[in-house]
């Protein structure tokens, strides 16, 4: 294009040099041409593929919306001075999805990458959080949720806006019906796959004129009346030709201004609203790059968007960095009549801002379609037999001979009204015929399509708390049970939804969150906390250092609980209570700190908190502080010396056994030798003696067993308090097995003691048996041993 014809009167053929020409823009460019050749060929390719599939998703929200006719049968129903009556048996079915969501949302959290970076991670799990409260990051997903429920697909955007007025990042809902994506990933889940994605926007002329002032013109060429502005494709106007005719004609009246004629300013120009289209469009492209290849950024690519990744790279010359051929992520705005803006896309994790919600997707091609679309039939189905039969019921067939009457429209009319009169002519036959088999086998019918809507969509009764023959509390579960479970995965896609939403959300949080500020968090009850990041500090010496630097590594972001349906939640929250009720309390209140991770409760965290203050657990999740710390270490230390101290009480007190046993041993030994003094002098008899010498045997012998039964006792003691105590989360536990070791070391005590005194009776009663065998005389003793010699005859 030349450039040298500037004003009127320049030769249209002069061909003299350029010089001194205004050069023209790099986005009109033959490398800016062939670009947008290529996007347009992508759009038009992926329209024209999707095209089929796209209008059975419109159709979806359209039956969802209670629009279940099309215009022609509705019209054809209304000819016959009835309603076109819809029965919207599959709203409450995605109410009950939808609810069930919104029911258990679920949170995340930051992991570090390193051990010398947790404190950072919990810092920027607390900048998430607030990013969420600003952006209503659950809103958002919700919204996602409920649109790809019903049409099978929705969009999560992640980004960055230099609006001074708001936060710098942004989370919003896109809708599908303004992206395209590459079709042709068909296992995509992720769009890892994927090459391109392209969404578009609807704007005033004077707005995208202020936000693209050097391509005024071009903008100017592209727009068209709002009125009369078209869809990418009319077939997705509603259901097809006669819905885009009827809004085609309604745009057409409001251009008219409702009157027939057009509304007009001075000199008759159109005051209609004038918008241009802009397209976006985010593709991958094959690049040298030069990517970080370790350290905290690793994976990172080098770009002059990311000054923080270069700034590090130079202070650490050590940080390999490695040059290969990576698909880098690009971004291009344009209209169909030439570029806008073009170049890399500015954000560190190389991959598309927007987010995809899957429901379902097709195994042939991968195509995305709703909980809907597999109802849908039966829905209009059950519409139409709905009609037949209320048609049927105000309808009745005339069965008469040729001549019964001379006016059959005002005989049909009588015959049709309720309080009709009819008149016959006489000797004629005339009978009102009414087909109540058919009525009854068009409702028995929509009874079944109501059933079989139940059983396709998985969501029964009693998910729906409807009354059934469940009768009893379990049956009643174990329906809504299985209703949960038959409805997971569009759960499972929200929760992947989540997770790659909220790791583009923390890469851009540690990539252009980089000036000072203190966040506001608001927990339970509104309790405000503060959190301040990227504090700049100047010590003595004069050295800057920046205080929790939210900018200075890379972390992880992970979903922290269970994507679990409403119901399914509330069944194991049940049931853990339940197994709580039947242990020990000290078991049963940490059960019911797990269970409370399954509850919908707002304030959940919090009871969960009180019960492990009782219980003296810590939580798992929370790093500990170095007051904590210390505190642990002090109470190592106490429970050390209480150990020893119990060591030391069960030392004396086996040492005071031992003195027992000692004593019992010099007793036997005292009435042994005493036992061989009698039998030595003819005191007692040996017999005597050998009794009293096995009975203080058996005495040592039990002392000594006795002795080495409480030492092993004891010792076995000692080490299973010493385990409970290493295996006890809380001081009330520590408590609780300190005295019942005192009580079972008193109970072992108690019985040594009692066989200790049952041995000492025993020599005692020895001792004095022993004594009154001594005063007993020896011919006494030897006459009542010895047998007596009979009496000698006399001689005389």
């Amino acid at each position: 294009m030349r450039t040298n014809h500037r004003v009127a009167g320049d030769s249209l053929f002069d061909d003299e040099s350029l010089e001194g020409a205004k050069p023209g823009s790099p986005l009109d460019s033959d490398e800016s041409r062939a670009l947008l050749r290529q996007l347009l060929a992508w759009l038009y390719d992926e329209r024209e593929l999707q095209a089929e599939n796209r209008l059975d998703m419109a159709i979806d929200a359209d039956m969802y919306d209670g629009m279940q006719w099309r215009p022609e049968d509705a019209a054809e129903v209304e000819q016959r001075g009835q309603m076109p009556l819809v029965f919207n048996e599959l709203a409450p079915m995605i109410d009950w999805m939808i609810g069930t969501e919104r029911r258990s949302r679920v949170d995340a959290k930051v992991l570090p990458r390193s051990e010398d970076a947790v404190k950072m991670a919990d810092i920027k799990t607390k900048v998430m959080k607030y990013m969420s409260d600003v952006n209503r990051a659950v809103f958002v997903r919700s919204q996602a949720f409920a649109e790809s429920v019903k049409s099978g697909l929705s969009w999560i955007d992640d980004g960055v806006r230099d609006d001074p007025t708001k936060e710098k990042l942004y989370k919003t809902h896109e809708s599908w019906r303004n992206v395209l994506h590459d079709s042709r990933a068909v296992r995509s889940m992720d769009l890892s796959g994927c090459r391109y994605v392209f969404r578009w926007r609807d704007i005033d002329l004077d707005v995208a004129q202020a936000m693209f002032p050097e391509r005024a013109r071009l903008l100017e060429e592209a727009a068209m009346d709002y009125s009369a502005l078209a869809t990418e494709d009319e077939s997705l106007d509603g259901w097809g030709g006669p819905m885009a005719s009827h809004m085609a004609e309604t745009r057409a009246m409001i251009r008219r201004g409702g009157t027939g004629s057009m509304i007009a300013g001075p000199g008759g120009q159109s005051q209609a609203r004038r918008v241009v289209r802009i397209y976006e469009c985010q593709y991958r492209k094959p690049e040298q790059s030069r990517i970080v290849e370790s350290g905290p950024f690793r994976g990172s690519i080098l770009s002059e968007f990311d000054p923080i990744v270069q700034a590090i790279m130079e202070q650490d010359q050590s940080l390999g960095i490695v040059d290969k051929v990576a698909m880098r992520m690009h971004v291009a705005v344009f209209v169909p009549g030439g570029m806008l803006a073009k170049g890399p896309a500015p954000w560190r994790h190389n991959d598309f801002s927007l987010t995809p919600v899957w429901c379902f997707r097709r195994s042939r091609d991968g195509a995305p379609y709703g909980l809907v679309r597999r109802v849908r039939d039966l829905q209009l189905d059950l519409n139409k037999r709905a009609s037949k039969a209320n048609f049927l019921i105000n309808s009745n067939q005339i069965i008469a001979e040729e001549g019964a009457t001379d006016d059959w429209d005002n005989l049909r009319d009588e015959a049709n009204r309720p309080d009709g009169v009819l008149i016959k002519k006489r000797g004629t036959e005339l009978t009102i015929r009414r087909d109540s088999e058919q009525v009854a086998g068009q409702v028995q019918m929509m009874q079944y399509n109501a059933a079989a809507i139940q059983k396709t969509g998985g969501v029964a009764d009693e998910n729906l708390g409807r009354q059934t023959n469940a009768v009893s509390g379990e049956a009643i579960k174990a329906r809504q049970l299985q209703g949960s479970v038959v409805t997971t995965e569009p759960f499972d896609n929200l929760r992947l939804a989540t997770q790659l939403s909220g790791s583009k959300e923390l890469s851009l949080i540690e990539q252009f969150v980089t000036e000072e500020k203190v966040i506001r968090l608001v927990g339970e009850k509104n309790r405000i906390d503060w959190q301040r990041i990227n504090q700049v500090e100047v010590d003595a010496t004069g050295q800057v250092r920046v205080l929790d630097d939210i900018t200075a590594s890379m972390a992880d972001f992970v979903v922290s609980e269970q994507d679990y349906a409403g119901t399914l939640r509330q069944v194991m929250f049940d049931s853990i209570n339940a197994l709580a009720m039947k242990v020990a309390p000290e078991l049963g209140l940490r059960l019911m700190t797990m269970a409370f991770e399954y509850s919908d409760l707002p304030n959940k965290d919090e009871i969960a908190n009180a019960f492990r203050q009782i219980t003296g657990d810590k939580d798992p999740d929370q790093e500990l502080s170095e007051e904590e710390v210390q505190q642990q270490a002090e109470q190592a230390q106490q429970q050390a010396e209480a150990m020893e101290m119990q060591r030391q009480d069960a030392k004396l007190a086996l040492e005071e056994r031992q003195a027992r046993v000692r004593e019992i041993n010099a007793r036997a030994s005292e009435l042994e030798v005493k036992a061989q003094q009698a039998m030595q002098a003819g005191q007692v008899t040996g017999e005597q003696a050998g009794a009293v010498e096995s009975e203080a045997l058996r005495a040592r012998a039990q002392a000594q067993d006795e002795i080495e039964r409480l030492s092993m006792q004891l010792a076995q003691s000692q080490g299973e308090i010493a385990r409970l105590k290493a295996q006890a989360a809380g001081e009330t536990e520590r408590a609780r097995i300190d005295a019942e070791a005192k009580v079972r070391v008193a109970q072992i005590n108690a019985g040594t003691d009692t066989k200790l005194a049952n041995i000492t009776k025993r020599l005692d009663a020895l001792a004095s048996d022993f004594a009154q065998a001594q005063r007993t005389t020896p011919i006494q003793n030897q006459a009542a041993t010895e047998p007596q010699q009979p009496p000698q005859e006399s001689r005389v």
